[in-house]
């Protein structure tokens, strides 16, 4: 009996792991802001095999070139079971993060609705990493099945930068195809 319901509970995950982002939203309205579209339940959950334009869906391959012509690696992997401290800016992470070689992390930037304090946290760094440069390519991602570097993507997106690449299977992916990973620390929130 456990086996018949774990095979049907594939069969009706499956369509919607590749389905395009409306039959997410359309299955799951609950999931999702109604006013931005961003999803903001059950972060962690298969993600949908296309990104509303301007940003860009790319492969683990492409995702490397990218890199390898300048662009900034950006992790927005949530700090699981951790915080920033409120009065020195520093995150407090339990387990140490690896990540993309040279990755900027920005913890928390993917959740479906932020603070101020986080919405001002992503538009200072992204103004540093950039210098100001909102054509300047940005890789845009976490792990697989999240989606936190799908929202940041749009997000990303809607501020205004031009070129956002949104990696969806991330550190995942990147190990896929061979390449290794590196111990990374998020950047801290500036709290004055």
């Amino acid at each position: 009996m456990k086996r018949l319901f774990f095979l049907l509970t594939l069969l009706c995950a499956a369509p919607l792991a590749a389905a395009p982002y409306t039959e997410h939203q359309a299955r799951r309205p609950e999931l999702f802001d109604p006013e931005t579209g961003y999803r903001i339940g059950r972060q962690r959950a298969p993600t949908p095999d296309d990104i509303p334009a301007p940003a860009v869906l790319v492969s683990p391959a492409e995702a490397r070139g990218l890199l390898a012509e300048g662009a900034v690696a950006l992790d927005v992997f949530a700090a699981q079971q951790s915080r920033f401290d409120e009065l020195e800016g520093t995150w407090l992470v339990s387990e140490q993060r690896l990540s993309l070689p040279g990755a900027v992390w920005l913890p928390e930037v993917g959740r479906g609705r932020l603070s101020d304090i986080m919405q001002r946290y992503l538009e200072d760094n992204l103004t540093r990493v950039t210098a100001g440069n909102r054509d300047r390519a940005l890789l845009v991602y976490c792990v697989a099945d999240c989606w936190m570097s799908w929202n940041a993507a749009q997000r990303i997106a809607g501020l205004g930068y031009s070129r956002v690449y949104w990696f969806r299977l991330g550190t995942d992916g990147w190990l896929d195809i061979g390449e290794t990973l590196a111990p990374v620390d998020p950047v801290p929130v500036d709290v004055d």
